[in-house]
Formats: C-alpha cells, sequence, structure tokens
C-alpha cells in the first residue's frame, strides 16, 4: 500500500513547480495523468543534455505519470478534460490567472460538476492582487522577492540561487495544501480551491532572514557563505581547498578553540558568545583563517567532524558518488522506453509502512493518449480514431 493509493491527479501543469508537485504526489502512490498541449510540456526543449529524445530538465520532474497530448483548442478537447476532473480527485494547473474559465476548466464551474474536486491553482504572484495578471517564471520571483538581494558576495552583485528554488518552494507547498484539502473533504466531503504562488512561497521561505528585517527595521547584507547571526559559520579555504565549518552555540566554538590549538579564544570576552562573535566576526574570522591554512581540508575534517557539523564542498559527481547516497536511495534508476536505463534523483520521503515507489519513468509525448481514454472515461476504439483524426488528441 501506499498514502496516496486511489487518489487521481489531473496534471495540466508545466515547466516545473506543478510538475514537481505532482510528481510527489505520484511517487506517494496517486495516479497521476500528466495531459499537455499539441506543443508539449516547454522543458521538453529545454537542453542540452537529452537522452532518448528527452531533455534532462523534463525527465527530472514527471516520473510515476500516464502522458496524454489534448487540444484544448477543440470542443472534444475541452469536453476530454471536463469528463476527466470529474472522475479525478485533484486537478493542477499553472496557466496564467483566469485562463481556464475561458475553456469551462476553471474552479467555480468543475466544482459544480464535482464538488469533491481539489483543485490547486500555481502561479507566479498569485489569484489576487495587484500584480496577479503578470507572467512569473522563478529568476524573477528570486528577485522580487528578495532572495537575490541576500544571496551572493557582500560587495558582489545580487545572486539567484543555483537552482530554482521559488518554483520548488511553490511546488512543496501546493503538495502540503492538497494533503491538508485532501483531509479537509474526509471532514466535509468537499473540494476547495487552493492558490499557492511563486512570489508568496518566496516570502514564507524567508523565515528567520525576514524575521530579522521585520523585528529590527534593517536591511539584511548579503554574507557570502556566512551566516547573518551565527558565527563561525561559513566557508574556510584549507592548504588544498575549500571546506565549510558549521559552529552553532558556545560548546561548539570552544571544541574548534581546543582542536586548533587556540584554547584563549573561548574564554576571550570579544569571542566567548555568539553575540559577541558576530558582533567581532572580522576579527575572529581574520584569525581562523591563517589557521585554516596550514593543514588540508580533509585533515581538518578528520580532526573536527565529531566535535560539530562541518564538510567538504564537494561538486556533483563527489556528492552522487557518496556511499550515503546509495544507502539512502536518493539515487535510483527506471527502465525508459527510449532512454534505456534513467538515472534519476530519488525521493526524500521516507515512510517505514508506506513507502514511495517508482512505478513509471516520465512518460513520452502523448503515450498513454490512448490508454487513459479507454480505461478511465470508457472510449471506444472508434471514438478515439475519430478524436485522433480530428486532430484532437495524440
Amino acid at each position: 500500500m501506499q498514502p496516496l493509493q486511489g487518489i487521481r491527479v489531473l496534471d495540466l501543469s508545466r515547466v516545473l513547480a506543478g510538475p514537481y508537485c505532482t510528481m510527489v504526489l505520484g511517487d506517494l502512490g496517486a495516479e497521476v495523468i500528466k495531459v499537455e498541449p499539441p506543443e508539449g510540456d516547454e522543458t521538453r526543449a529545454w537542453g542540452p543534455p537529452f537522452a532518448g529524445g528527452e531533455s534532462a530538465y523534463y525527465l527530472c520532474v514527471n516520473r510515476n505519470k500516464r502522458g496524454m497530448m489534448v487540444n484544448l483548442k477543440t470542443d472534444e478537447g475541452k469536453n476530454i478534460l471536463r469528463d476527466l476532473a470529474a472522475q479525478s480527485d485533484v486537478l493542477v494547473e499553472n496557466f496564467r490567472p483566469g485562463t481556464l474559465k475561458k475553456f469551462g476548466l476553471d474552479f467555480e464551474t468543475l466544482h459544480e460538476i464535482y464538488p469533491r474536486l481539489v483543485y490547486c491553482s500555481i502561479s507566479g504572484f498569485g489569484q489576487t492582487g495587484t500584480l496577479r495578471n503578470m507572467p512569473g517564471y522563478d529568476f524573477m520571483i528570486q528577485a522580487s522577492g528578495g532572495l537575490m538581494s541576500i544571496t551572493g558576495e557582500p560587495e558582489g552583485e545580487p545572486m539567484k540561487v543555483g537552482v530554482a528554488a521559488a518554483d520548488l518552494f511553490a511546488g512543496q507547498n501546493a503538495v502540503i495544501a492538497i494533503l491538508a484539502a485532501l483531509q479537509a473533504r474526509g471532514v466535509t466531503g468537499r473540494g476547495q480551491y487552493l492558490d499557492i504562488s511563486l512570489f508568496d512561497s518566496q516570502l514564507g521561505w524567508l523565515a528567520n532572514v525576514a524575521s530579522n528585517f521585520l523585528v529590527s527595521g534593517n536591511l539584511p547584507k548579503r554574507y557570502g557563505n556566512a551566516h547573518a547571526n551565527i558565527v563561525p559559520y561559513q566557508s574556510f579555504k584549507a592548504s588544498d581547498g575549500w571546506f565549510v565549518v558549521a559552529v552553532g552555540n558556545d560548546k561548539q566554538f570552544a571544541a574548534l578553540c581546543d582542536a586548533v590549538g587556540k584554547s584563549e579564544w573561548a574564554v576571550d570576552p570579544r569571542f566567548s558568545t555568539n553575540p559577541a562573535r558576530v558582533e567581532n566576526r572580522e576579527a575572529l574570522i581574520g584569525l581562523l583563517k591563517p589557521v585554516f591554512e596550514t593543514k588540508t581540508a580533509r585533515e581538518w575534517l578528520v580532526l573536527l567532524e565529531d566535535k560539530f557539523p562541518c564538510g567538504p564542498i564537494n561538486n556533483f559527481e563527489q556528492a552522487f558518488s557518496m556511499p550515503h547516497v546509495k544507502e539512502r536511495e536518493m539515487l535510483v534508476e527506471m527502465e525508459h522506453p527510449t532512454i534505456g536505463v534513467l538515472p534519476l534523483v530519488g525521493s526524500p520521503l521516507k515512510m517505514s509502512a508506506t513507502p514511495v515507489a517508482y512505478r513509471l519513468p516520465p512518460p513520452l509525448m502523448g503515450e498513454h493518449t490512448l490508454g487513459v481514454l479507454k480505461d478511465v472515461l470508457g472510449y471506444s476504439d472508434e471514438q478515439v480514431q475519430g478524436l485522433q483524426e480530428r486532430g484532437c488528441i495524440k
């Protein structure tokens, strides 16, 4: 058994936030039907790299889904989606606000047909507010939502995070909202509308940095790899490369001082408490830097790793080669019809009684259209053939 076994999700989303959300639901056992327009999900062309005709970008968030192509510009295509919605528990979409209302696929219309449907809209800025009609890609959301202003070196330019963080934040929030709405439906018997935006998700994940600003009124600075409220908590250069040190309390700082042969620093009033270390950041870091340059990163890690959190700065090859990755099943392989063995990042959700499962590789364009129409909606061979001839499906 899987926790979402018996739940059907109609996935009308593209790119990253929506597909990430529906992949997580699929990993948890939901039956996910991914519906694409004739031109396909944009990310199918977001490469190189490609494998077996599929982009790595598309492959990363589309496993555990059945794939359909439906032309919404035809009346029959709209009817197919309405019929699928009436047979689904959850609908996920990330069209511009108001777009699906033109097709009779908005929440209000579908809620009358099927009041149990949980309807999740993911957009750049949400369904309400001054900016609701603005398109929103992750990069601009990181910029407008403040994240770039706190990312990067202190004297450098503002930087985006190396992955589409706002998209992934929103996708994860959509999963949480959907699970909560399904739980509420179990009590009320009715679905509801979920309005998830990248912008809201971005602000919500500013966490302690936002709280620092709201409490003090002071604009946060960029600290590079350092931390605004904890010192020393940053990267340091050893004799052969970089590693990170994350000292979270005074006891750990005393252990660091003992390890580097400078136990007197732990009782120095400039450094004996974390607030003092934050106040005297430059002085302390100036003392630590030449000390850490006297040994290799590996030598320091052997000396320090049992005293407080610290570690190497791995590239992707080094990270995915760690035995721990295999032991935690964070690298999985699936058989794909055009690629053969497809490596994918595994699910971080570890559940003892209802574990995730990897059932379906990312679908080819329209791979399961015929099967879904016949299995889910009961269409006949003649009906399917007619739809194909009229360009309604692929």
